[in-house]
């Protein structure tokens, strides 16, 4: 069996950082929402972006990154580019993240793929606590990519200031879906993805601990 390369450690504030970097490097915040992910990945990092039939049958996900002979290719299921879905454009923005955290190790991952035999070597080669973890960077990063720090805030802090006087007689979990539904027609997100970037901002966790509800509904 191949030893593959040690995994990059990064915390979630590391990739917060990164993601806000890459936000400011390519001016994420001048253009139009939601966000075109092919743009970032083909304009600003030189990724082929390729059509194919059954991907998402055959890897579970619309989107998946492998090496080319010039540049990185994301090959996206053809019937889920057409429909724009925001499951797609996620599963793109997850590969980018793949690209932009993982980049150094995934270049000497694919130095060991000479034929398909070997990509099949590498795959059981890989440690499943290895690939959850390389995997839930690339989501938490695919989040911020998505809605980007500087963009977001402002606008979620529209949502909120759109409850007040009302917050203090709701419960902040019950109003997370409420919440999450401009930001995800906003941003491109799907309700459970706005969601998941709205517990992400520190606005949301001083609204909950602003609202947290007394014993016995005092």
């Amino acid at each position: 069996m191949l030893r593959l390369p040690q995994r990059p450690v990064l915390s979630w504030k590391k990739i917060a950082e990164i993601a806000r970097e890459f936000s400011r490097e390519h001016s994420l915040a001048d253009r139009d929402y939601p966000l075109d992910v092919e743009e970032i990945a083909e304009c600003d990092l030189g990724i082929e972006i390729r059509l194919a039939s059954g991907v998402l049958e055959e890897f579970g996900s619309p989107a998946q990154i492998a090496p080319g002979n010039e540049h990185p290719i994301i090959t996206v299921d053809a019937d889920q580019y057409r429909q724009g879905t925001s499951f797609y454009r996620y599963s793109v923005a997850h590969e980018i993240g793949h690209y932009v955290l993982h980049r150094d190790w995934l270049a000497r991952v694919w130095q060991m793929v000479t034929s398909v035999e070997s990509w099949k070597q590498v795959v059981l080669s890989r440690s499943e606590e290895d690939h959850k973890w390389l995997e839930a960077q690339a989501e938490e990063f695919a989040s911020y990519l998505l809605a980007p720090e500087d963009v977001f805030e402002p606008f979620f802090a529209e949502q909120l200031e759109k409850l007040s006087g009302q917050a203090a007689q709701l419960d902040p979990e019950d109003v997370l879906p409420y919440l999450a539904n401009p930001v995800g027609e906003h941003f491109g997100l799907s309700n459970s993805a706005a969601q998941a970037r709205i517990r992400k901002s520190d606005q949301w966790r001083r609204f909950i601990n602003a609202n947290k509800r007394l014993p016995n509904g005092e």
